[in-house]
């Protein structure tokens, strides 16, 4: 009887204490389940972030793996084109050279410039005026790069010649050197010696 009887009186208090109950078990399990959605969220944003990074990465690393062909002369001991990767340096570019030779002023270049694929280089001597050698090569035409109307302002190349040198350069790929112009058909030693002080490679 005295349980009843305290029930009845405190049957107000009971009620709301069993739903204060309830409601902090219900709010335990929200937060609970939030927090591993939390978890959750955080651990897909630093996986697709490290993907990213990745994949970043491995663009680059290819990309410094590319070859590029740079025309080094003047006074180096053996100029010519040389094959490096993208990312050498002039002063890498030059020893594959051979190096500068005794004349060879190195001050007056940037050796720690980086090179671009098909760049012409020139390393003077000591008291040579490069913007006097920069005027001298205006108007030389890249073999390698010039369209047909270009290689035609060239001594002894007309239409029909111009375009077997585009058409050679298509199939077979750059030209190494400008003594390879000779490689193609029609282009003999005469030919050449009367265009070889206009082109580069």
């Amino acid at each position: 009887m005295e349980y009843r009887q305290l029930y009845k009186k405190h049957k107000r208090a009971v009620q709301y204490g069993i739903c204060a109950v309830f409601l902090i078990i219900t709010g335990l399990i929200y937060l609970a389940g939030r927090k591993n959605a939390s978890v959750s969220e955080n651990t897909f944003a630093d996986n697709v972030v490290s993907s990213s990074i990745e994949d970043s990465w491995h663009m680059e690393s290819e990309s410094s793996f590319e070859d590029i062909y740079v025309y080094i002369c003047g006074h180096v001991n053996s100029p010519g084109v040389v094959k490096c990767l993208k990312g050498t340096r002039l002063y890498e570019a030059v020893a594959m050279a051979g190096g500068a030779d005794d004349l060879a002023d190195m001050s007056a270049v940037n050796l720690a410039a980086l090179v671009a694929d098909g760049e012409r280089i020139y390393i003077p001597a000591y008291g040579e005026d490069i913007s006097v050698i920069e005027e001298q090569t205006e108007g030389i035409v890249n073999i390698n790069k010039a369209t047909e109307s270009e290689l035609m302002t060239l001594p002894g190349i007309g239409s029909s010649r111009a375009a077997d040198i585009v058409r050679y350069r298509t199939d077979n790929g750059r030209f190494q050197t400008i003594e390879d112009i000779m490689k193609v058909s029609g282009i003999k030693e005469a030919a050449f010696n009367k265009i070889k002080n206009y082109i580069c490679v």
